[in-house]
């Protein structure tokens, strides 16, 4: 549970419900309006928000984070009247953002918290953490958010600076979940990302340092710019994604030093020996798409050249037809994560699987392999 506090700038004055629902808090189900005294309970129906009016909304962790973390203004007003009471940055109200931590804590059993709102006990002032939302079981609660007594087991979401959370694991009234916090980051900082990002490209795109200088050039210039530090660029490098990496290019040297990978290559072109070029050249080129996702495609690239120059020169063809089948074939490596490198990269942060990858990859490799098959034998004559 989660309130609303629309002052006269906030982005939801003016916003209408439709179908008893407000657009802009989809992703948040709205147990009450309080307009002065008067609460407004569901079903809304040609319900306006005002200045002044209180929004509680239920909403889950997640999406609450996700507000914060975007730069979303829902929480304007709220947040930095409740920070500007004395809980200061650098000089300056605390503000959505930098080196605020979200957490979640539990009311513990013989708390003195108990029986208390948020506002009788002085949890700001005591903590300099300000609670943004209360759970309750499965409990439907329709009250502002000050005016909750709480009970023990009730999880608070707290909002502070990073010292301030941890503090809160010496605080005998409430158990920190520690494994719940989690930082949130600058919004107000996303066009320096942007910037070097975009810097990084250009200077790639026109030749004037390789790509690898200058990722690891913008790679520090994220971190001197202050928009992420050397703690949390650390945490962003998975170093699961480089053993994996390193131990697929083990499997291919294996495959490759043993003889294997060219014993499956030369047994799917001998099995189509006896039909024409053009199912020859499809086969060809369908053993290649399945060999790159195994191997890389520079394995496959070097592994499946000598076979099609000679393949070709048995059939009394260019051999740059064979040629070119292998380029397009063995770069039809999206079909398994360690296909490619930058399939692997981006499996974890993407919370991919496997099966994601052959689910997606496979029907793509089918439609390149049929494109291939029905456009190649035209365009060289075949």
């Amino acid at each position: 549970i989660a309130q609303l506090e629309i002052t006269a700038d906030h982005p939801l004055v003016g916003v209408s419900s439709k179908a008893g629902l407000f657009p802009p808090l989809r992703d948040m189900t709205v147990r009450m309006i309080q307009r002065g005294e008067h609460p407004i309970l569901p079903p809304f129906e040609d319900v306006t928000l005002i200045p002044g009016d209180v929004v509680i909304v239920a909403a889950t962790r997640q999406t609450l984070t996700e507000a914060l973390k975007s730069g979303s203004r829902i929480f304007e007003g709220m947040l930095e009247e409740r920070f500007a009471e004395g809980v200061e940055t650098n000089g300056g109200p605390a503000k959505p953002g930098g080196e605020l931590i979200l957490a979640e804590t539990v009311v513990a059993p013989g708390s003195r918290m108990i029986g208390q709102t948020i506002e009788q006990i002085a949890f700001r002032h005591q903590t300099g953490c300000i609670v943004l939302g209360i759970q309750r079981r499965s409990r439907m609660i329709r009250t502002l958010l000050n005016d909750i007594r709480l009970e023990a087991g009730d999880v608070l979401l707290v909002l502070g600076k990073g010292v301030q959370v941890q503090d809160l694991r010496h605080n005998r009234d409430v158990l920190l979940l520690e494994w719940s916090a989690t930082e949130l980051p600058d919004p107000k900082l996303a066009h320096r990302a942007l910037g070097i990002f975009g810097a990084m490209v250009a200077v790639v795109l026109l030749g004037l340092v390789p790509i690898e200088i200058a990722s690891v050039a913008a790679a520090g210039a994220i971190i001197a710019a202050g928009v992420l530090n050397v703690r949390q660029a650390a945490r962003a490098i998975d170093r699961r994604i480089f053993l994996m990496v390193g131990a697929m290019l083990g499997v291919a040297a294996a495959l490759e030093a043993t003889g294997g990978a060219r014993a499956i290559a030369e047994a799917s072109v001998v099995m189509f020996s006896g039909f024409g070029v053009p199912i020859i050249l499809s086969a060809f080129f369908f053993a290649t798409a399945v060999t790159t996702n195994v191997l890389t495609n520079n394995a496959t690239a070097v592994l499946f050249t000598p076979i099609a120059i000679s393949t070709a020169t048995q059939l009394g063809v260019d051999p740059m037809v064979f040629v070119y089948a292998v380029i397009f074939a063995a770069n039809c490596s999206f079909a398994t994560p360690m296909g490619y490198q930058t399939n692997l990269l981006v499996m974890g942060p993407g919370h991919y699987e496997f099966r994601d990858f052959v689910r997606t990859g496979t029907p793509l490799v089918i439609l390149l392999w049929l494109a291939y098959s029905l456009f190649a034998p035209w365009y060289y004559g075949l």
